[in-house]
């Protein structure tokens, strides 16, 4: 299943999120944390986790400072800010930190879910939109369908693809760096590379996606 990450240290308001999402989409898997240290944490334990819904103003990390934490924990997820700031400035910080959506409390339920869907299909959301997407369930953080999963494996260069080849072998970037004759660190750099062309969680999902998309062969 798919994770959505909830932070917001109103333990009313971010009961209210629950229900919200649960009932918008009952495939989701939700966590919900109260500060930015937990989010944080929460991102190194549940590798489903593909976005984020944060309150922008948290007690101890929030703000740009908690978004730019949380992509460089995991450069894929999808972050949507849920503010009451009036602040225009916080907006343009929050997107220039690398939130996808900026959206006031004051917003209604159906607000939300919308911009939710948006952020997890990838799709641009801006305030005042009002048709509902339905989004499946992602593995792992995008549609499963075979021709997308071939289409993110032509992205990568030739090196990359010889990279992801060794990681769906199972070796270690060490074993990698030995096969190939270049430095470890290099090696961790083009994993890197390739988990975020992939729009992979991690080496696991990135070696789903690349025996689904035909590198092997015959897409499985």
């Amino acid at each position: 299943m798919t994770g959505v990450l909830l932070i917001d240290d109103h333990a009313m308001f971010r009961e209210g999120l629950l229900l919200t999402i649960a009932k918008a989409d009952p495939e989701l898997t939700v966590h919900d944390v109260a500060s930015g240290h937990a989010a944080l944490a929460a991102v190194h334990e549940h590798a489903d986790i593909s976005s984020v819904i944060m309150d922008y103003y948290l007690p101890d990390i929030g703000g740009a400072a908690l978004v730019k934490g949380l992509r460089q924990l995991r450069p894929g997820v999808r972050i949507l800010v849920l503010s009451a700031s009036e602040d225009p400035d916080d907006r343009q910080n929050a997107l220039a930190a690398g939130a996808h959506a900026f959206v006031h409390k004051s917003a209604d339920s159906r607000t939300l879910v919308n911009a939710l869907a948006c952020v997890r299909a990838g799709m641009p959301w801006h305030e005042g939109a009002t048709t509902v997407i339905r989004v499946p369930p992602l593995t792992p953080m995008r549609s499963a369908a075979h021709t997308d999963e071939a289409t993110l494996l032509s992205t990568l260069t030739p090196r990359q693809g010889e990279v992801l080849r060794l990681v769906c072998n199972g070796l270690r970037n060490r074993e990698i760096a030995d096969h190939l004759g270049m430095t470890e660190r290099t090696v961790k750099a083009h994993v890197s590379a390739v988990l975020t062309a992939l729009g992979a969680l991690n080496r696991t999902q990135a070696t789903l996606i690349a025996r689904r998309g035909g590198l092997f062969g015959k897409p499985q």
